[in-house]
């Protein structure tokens, strides 16, 4: 779809990177540029000039190499070069239709206001730079017609320095915004923000660069390598910023919408929690399989909604300090004194300080609490869209569970996030609540529970869970029990014969729950199936909450199965817990026993 030199005309110059733009008035309309602006008004079908040679259309091979022209006989390689005299950058107002600005590698800046029916050229010279400096990005403001700015380098004469340049008058006049720019750092790319217009983005030979204040500050966005960056764009419905480095692939850094917010007010708070994007409720999966390293898988965007947050404040403890200072004193070449037991005691015993994001339904229900260590800066939270795992809480176990030890999926709806701050025992809450939306991806073509049914589901579901591991701790209480008389016996002062009966019944007694709840030890043994368990109908039914579909009726009746079978286990672990333990528990105490853990 290129655009091709018509009849009669010189040959089309190109630079290597020749600009394409699609209109922001008119999908359909694209611009591209030669040595002059192109338009298509059919999406390449066919083209038309808008423009005559923009550039200084001259002979390359008369212009100096090295300080001198060069002969016709040297080692000419134009093949390899890219062409000189070209346009490298173009871009149309989005505010006002028609209003167009080109720029070239050879020093000058058009602008159209009439859609190309003429065109104003502007040598670099009048902003104060060489006259052959190369335009690397022209871009329109987003929100004002007259506005415009250029990114500009001259490194092909040795001058590395940052040149980016605003006018307000439609290329008129220049005021540099280059301000805190680190010098010999070139510049490549601008983009503005789409809702702040004072929120910009500096792609640099040195990383991503960020001001708030329309130019006036510049900082280094952190994550990036220290390399070049040629290109950026606004993925303005996700509020993305995505960068094309040179030579090592594309970075994405997601939502930055929480940039538009911070002040210097606020990041002087002492905590800010920001607005996150709307999440997107699905539940994730990889389709790939386990391909090992046959292909280069970068990481997804955070799943959930992700809180951006600030805090202003020293969160470091003593421990933390102490080694910063002995760090520079290694550097200096200084002691480092001994800081006393006591000091190193009261280390141990420091806890960090912690921040909380507590997340709240539209009727105020607590659904989830976040914690992370606080430290000083700008930091990000997920929330994965679930529920705390309501599944027993074991003080000894540190990890494991896999799927069964998460909570279930929270519905879709309006949530509101909290953030405090925990330190020394006392919480102390941080700024204002955001509110932010929970949405799913797409409605399901079977359409599934309504989410006030799936909600009621997960409240019967805890509440079976939660007596189902009442039991099974009992159950487990009573085994650990048995254990304790089964050693007792060699150690009670007493003739262990009344005793031993005792014991051998309670064994009983626990063996034939236990086949109840777990099936034969023989068949478990050697792999063979025994019948469905109260644990294997529970599992069933939690497996209706792990889907956006929701349970279904098959969920419901193993739930049911399981209330059923609980129902007629519990009669028999109570009699064991209450009346057998209880019981043996006293002879034992009776007959001289020692002391038998956990019964009192």
């Amino acid at each position: 779809v290129q655009p091709q030199a018509l009849k009669g005309d010189p040959h089309e110059r190109f630079n290597w990177d020749a600009p394409i733009l699609v209109s922001p008035h008119n999908p359909a309309r694209l611009y591209f540029a030669s040595y002059r602006v192109w338009k298509s008004e059919n999406r390449g079908d066919d083209w038309t000039p808008i423009s005559e040679d923009l550039t200084r259309n001259e002979e390359r091979l008369s212009l100096p190499i090295m300080g001198r022209q060069q002969s016709w006989d040297n080692a000419w390689d134009v093949g390899a070069m890219s062409n000189y005299n070209t346009i490298t950058s173009l871009s149309e107002s989005p505010v006002e239709e028609g209003v167009l600005y080109a720029g070239t590698d050879d020093g000058y800046i058009a602008v159209s206001g009439n859609g190309g029916d003429s065109w104003d050229r502007i040598p670099v010279t009048r902003l104060g730079l060489p006259a052959r400096s190369f335009v690397n990005d022209i871009k329109a403001d987003l929100h004002d017609a007259n506005t415009v700015y250029a990114v500009l380098d001259n490194h092909k004469e040795g001058d590395f320095n940052p040149y980016l340049y605003k006018s307000t008058d439609r290329g008129k006049t220049w005021r540099s915004m280059a301000s805190n720019l680190p010098k010999r750092t070139l510049l490549w790319r601008i983009v503005q923000d789409h809702v702040d217009p004072n929120l910009f983005f500096l792609a640099t030979e040195f990383g991503v660069y960020t001001s708030l204040d329309g130019g006036a500050n510049w900082q280094k966005l952190p994550g990036t390598p220290n390399m070049g960056f040629r290109d950026l764009v606004i993925q303005k419905r996700e509020n993305d910023l995505v960068a094309a480095s040179f030579g090592r692939g594309f970075y994405v850094l997601d939502d930055y919408s929480a940039l538009r917010d911070m002040s210097p007010e606020v990041l002087k708070a002492e905590g800010t929690l920001f607005a996150p994007r709307t999440a997107k409720w699905y539940v994730p999966r990889s389709n790939l399989g386990n391909t090992g390293a046959d292909y280069y898988i970068a990481d997804n965007p955070e799943f959930g909604a992700v809180f951006t947050y600030h805090l202003s404040g020293d969160f470091s403890t003593a421990k933390e300090r102490r080694k910063k200072a002995e760090k520079e004193a290694n550097k200096a070449g200084s002691d480092i004194p001994f800081p006393g037991y006591e000091a190193l005691d009261a280390e141990d015993a420091e806890q960090p300080a912690q921040v909380w994001i507590t997340i709240a339904d539209a009727q105020g229900n607590v659904i989830r609490h976040l914690h992370e260590k606080a430290s000083k800066g700008t930091h990000r939270m997920s929330w994965d869209l679930r529920h705390a795992s309501t599944r027993a809480i074991d003080p000894d176990r540190t990890s494991g569970g896999g799927w069964f030890n998460r909570g279930p999926l929270a519905i879709p709806g309006t949530y509101t996030a909290s953030m405090a701050l925990e330190k020394d025992g006392k919480v102390t809450p941080l700024g204002d609540a955001v509110t932010f939306e929970v949405k799913p991806i797409r409605e399901g073509v079977l359409g599934g529970m309504d989410y006030a049914s799936y909600d009621a589901y997960r409240s019967e579901l805890e509440a079976v869970q939660r007596d189902l591991e009442v039991l099974q701790d009992r159950f487990e209480q009573a085994e650990t029990s048995l254990k304790g008389f089964k050693k007792a016996l060699s150690r009670t002062p007493a003739s262990p014969a009344g005793l031993a009966a005792d014991v051998a019944a309670l064994d009983q007694a626990i063996r034939a729950v236990k086949i109840k709840t777990e099936g034969s030890p023989a068949r478990n043994e050697i792999g063979e199936r025994n019948p469905p368990s109260i644990q294997s109908h529970f599992s069933t039914a939690y497996r209706g909450m792990t889907t956006t579909y929701g349970p279904t009726a098959l969920h419901r009746r193993s739930l049911e199965i399981a209330k059923e079978m609980l129902s007629e286990i519990e009669p028999e672990v109570s009699r064991i817990s209450d009346q057998m333990i209880p019981a043996l528990a006293q002879k034992f105490k009776s007959a001289g026993a020692p002391y038998i853990k956990g019964e009192d």
